[in-house]
């Protein structure tokens, strides 16, 4: 049963294409679930990213943003080299395919689980919740690779990716349906997840729980300017005691500061791409972390010193090893970020002293003891001042290239800055690649769709707007 289940999912993949001999030689004695575990094991095997390859989202994330420094001078140029030079097509075929792919997966589950609402036990609401949480999430990531920035003004017109939501098998070909659909089904799916699994406690946090669905909602109003949504998730989640700010002045050099086990760990999933394991070398050997981040950190702040350790020089290793369980650095959902969220919202909000109180909470546990300093800041100065704590808060956890590009589209008190990423040739640097400020190539701001896909449904899908070779500039 569990390996036709499997079949039925996979079928999903090819949900974009029109591939009749695929669908033509699936067997149609299909063996069916009998009970909410049989969609559970699904769940497990199928719906959740692998801890171990991480194809659905790739280093690449962490290299495009401004954090991150090329080290190697040779010719050699990996995959992550194409995103970190800003080249015309970066292969993210792999990533559209998985997920779509588990997209396809918790279509399937939610379109049989209502047929076990009446079992007993938490069983119906735990399973249909993990996956509006999971299918919400893919879509997430599914529209800030591909789609531009959320802007409310531009939404309705801008294109998101195709949304599929049912899992019958349909002979047409996908459109991309707009910024606006995209991002009110997250919410809707994320809101879905947060009412079934109210109240239910996960035993790991490699599985979704109300909290988890709460932070990520909270994240995505953030990106829409929903500010009081933004608050209101934030509370309830801070009102929730199972999670505690770690204080940094107790940390000693062989702490993992992000872990599945840690107090602040709301949900982790997916694999890491930076480790002291030789197995995952990309971080490692390639990258370290920029001048410009290093130098972001005051002398008191204790984040740069367990942020960025290890044998290479400056690289991040927040995560030393897996005794207190392995984590993902690009899908990871944890306490700070509940205190920036709502830090920034009520920033936005010009409710100054909330604001203040709120970052404050954070900070007092990343600083040297007895060092925290008085803040008199208001309006602008005081949003720059959380979004740059957010920057040295969650750096190399696969948010900042997503945050760079909903500060430039902010309607109020936008942010836009230029990235040099230098450029080598044999051993010489040669210059740098520039990614100039959203308003002068905002096209180098989203990843063009995978060609094969245009391909596969005839041009029906449309590509982003073309994106012309950088050259290298002195």
């Amino acid at each position: 049963m569990k390996k036709l289940l499997f079949i039925t999912a996979c079928i999903q993949i090819l949900l974009l294409t029109a591939c009749h001999d695929f669908l033509s030689q699936y067997p149609k004695d299909q063996v069916y679930p009998t009970s909410t575990s049989d969609f559970n094991e699904l769940l497990v095997g199928d719906g959740y990213m692998d801890a171990i390859k991480g194809t659905d989202i790739g280093p690449w994330l962490q290299v495009m943003d401004d954090d991150v420094l090329f080290v190697r001078t040779n010719t050699s140029k990996s995959t992550e080299n194409n995103f970190y030079w800003y080249e015309p097509e970066p292969n993210t075929q792999s990533t559209w395919t998985a997920l779509y792919k588990r997209i396809g997966v918790v279509n399937v589950i939610l379109n049989e689980i209502d047929e076990f609402k009446d079992e007993p036990g938490d069983g119906y609401r735990k399973v249909k919740g993990e996956a509006h949480f999971l299918r919400g999430s893919n879509y997430y990531f599914l529209v800030n690779i591909y789609g531009q920035p959320y802007s409310k003004e531009r939404a309705a017109t801008e294109l998101g990716v195709p949304l599929k939501l049912n899992a019958e098998i349909e002979d047409k070909r996908f459109q991309r349906n707009s910024l606006e659909e995209c991002y009110q089904q997250i919410v809707n799916d994320l809101q879905s997840a947060v009412r079934l699994l109210k109240g239910l406690k996960s035993t790991t946090t490699y599985r979704a729980n109300e909290m988890a669905a709460r932070l990520l909602l909270s994240r995505v109003f953030l990106y829409q300017g929903e500010w009081e949504n933004v608050i209101k998730q934030c509370d309830t989640i801070l009102m929730d005691k199972s999670y505690s700010l770690l204080d940094y002045n107790t940390l000693t050099t062989t702490s993992n500061v992000i872990s599945a086990k840690s107090p602040e760990t709301i949900f982790t999933s997916g694999a890491t791409t930076y480790t002291n394991t030789p197995f995952l070398p990309f971080i490692n050997y390639y990258f370290r972390a920029s001048e410009e981040i290093l130098a972001a950190y005051s002398s008191n702040d204790l984040r740069r010193k367990f942020y960025f350790r290890g044998y290479s020089a400056y690289a991040p290793r927040k995560m030393l090893n897996t005794k207190d369980g392995s984590c993902s650095d690009f899908f990871l959902l944890r306490l700070p970020e509940v205190y920036l969220n709502k830090a920034e919202a009520l920033a936005m909000l010009e409710k100054t002293t909330e604001a203040i109180e709120t970052i404050q909470t954070l900070r007092e546990q990343r600083v040297k003891t007895g060092t925290l300093e008085d803040l008199q800041l208001s309006g602008e100065e005081l949003v720059n001042y959380i979004r740059n704590e957010r920057r040295l808060e969650l750096t190399f956890e696969g948010q900042r290239w997503f945050d760079l590009r909903r500060y430039a589209v902010c309607p109020k008190w936008p942010f836009q800055k230029e990235i040099h990423h230098p450029y080598y040739v044999e051993t010489e640097i040669k210059g740098a690649r520039v990614l100039r400020k959203y308003d002068e190539e905002p096209e180098f701001y989203v990843l063009p769709l995978p060609e094969n896909e245009i391909v596969l449904n005839g041009g029906t899908l449309i590509q982003n707007a073309t994106r012309e070779q950088k050259s290298e500039v002195m």
